[in-house]
């Protein structure tokens, strides 16, 4: 599709090229980074139209949609994923100050964040894009994830929490997703988002083989600063930001597989470790991270 020539997020037309990108996972094809120089908002430029995104997800190394767990990698990364719902859980009672809520999950993949809810009580509805990603979740977790439509249907202030784990760079027209969040939620209800941070370690040392610029699955991406901008755009206001801490540790790893590096896991357990420890000192350098927003009335 056409690229942008102004950023999407402030207007500006002050924009240059920061990287060229290959598509690691599908297609090898090249994608370019566009940086706003007033926001600092980066930005996925010339990617495919969005009847054609669904292409660039066909790979059974998308843990994300096939849940594979084939090869070291993916095993780790399910023992992670154990150890991150549980954490998650955690943050999302201690943040919102409830002992039961109800969860809307948006991006679901194959259910997982919504499944581990529901066995702690709380109810928990997810919407998933991926019809393929929607069967899984039905046929092997027996859980009925909706098709993004539903979100329309859904009535006015009726969900204590909204969460977005690692989903709202994937979307074509993020503002919709803000909209309906703030419809949906009751008064002073809580919008969770999980985003990589390009201000990373890790995204610094990795450049253009960074593995959480995804390229085009991931169309934005943000830092501390433009995710609050967007945001408060749409009547959302910051509460806390918190650390996913072993996203270092896999994103390194992945970034060293795209150089071909020996050794990869090693490698990536290494800058991993470095990343994590900067970000003790400055939670703006982390890997990932997890901003916690009440509605604004």
């Amino acid at each position: 599709m056409p690229g942008y020539n102004k950023c999407p997020l402030c207007g500006s037309g002050s924009i240059t090229v920061l990287y060229e990108c290959t598509d690691s996972l599908v297609s090898g094809e090249k994608f370019p980074l566009s940086l706003c120089k007033s926001c600092s908002f980066v930005f996925t430029n010339n990617y495919p139209p969005e009847k054609d995104s669904g292409g660039y997800y066909q790979s059974d190394d998308y843990i994300s949609h096939s849940d594979t767990s084939a090869g070291m990698m993916n095993k780790l990364y399910h023992i992670a994923r154990s150890w991150m719902l549980a954490a998650k859980f955690r943050m999302l009672r201690k943040e919102s100050g409830l002992k039961s809520a109800s969860v809307l999950d948006i991006g679901s993949g194959t259910a997982s964040f919504p499944l581990y809810i529901r066995k702690k009580n709380w109810k928990c509805l997810g919407i998933e894009i991926s019809r393929e990603a929607r069967d899984y979740a039905l046929s092997k977790n027996q859980f009925t994830l909706l098709p993004p439509e539903a979100i329309d249907d859904m009535e006015a202030e009726s969900i204590d929490i909204i969460t977005m784990w690692h989903t709202l760079e994937h979307f074509y027209h993020p503002e919709e997703y803000f909209y309906a969040a703030h419809k949906i939620l009751k008064k002073n209800g809580l919008l969770v988002i999980a985003l990589p941070n390009h201000w990373s370690y890790d995204a610094k040392k990795y450049r253009d083989l960074w593995a959480a610029w995804d390229v085009p699955r991931h169309l934005w991406h943000f830092n501390p600063e433009t995710i609050h901008l967007l945001a408060g755009k749409h009547r959302f206001k910051l509460r806390t930001i918190k650390r996913l801490p072993l996203d270092a540790f896999y994103v390194s790893a992945l970034s060293e597989k795209h150089k071909n590096s020996c050794l990869p896991l090693f490698r990536g357990l290494i800058a991993g470790l470095i990343s994590s420890l900067i970000s003790l000192f400055n939670i703006k350098k982390t890997s990932s991270l997890v901003y916690f927003f009440r509605k604004d009335q």
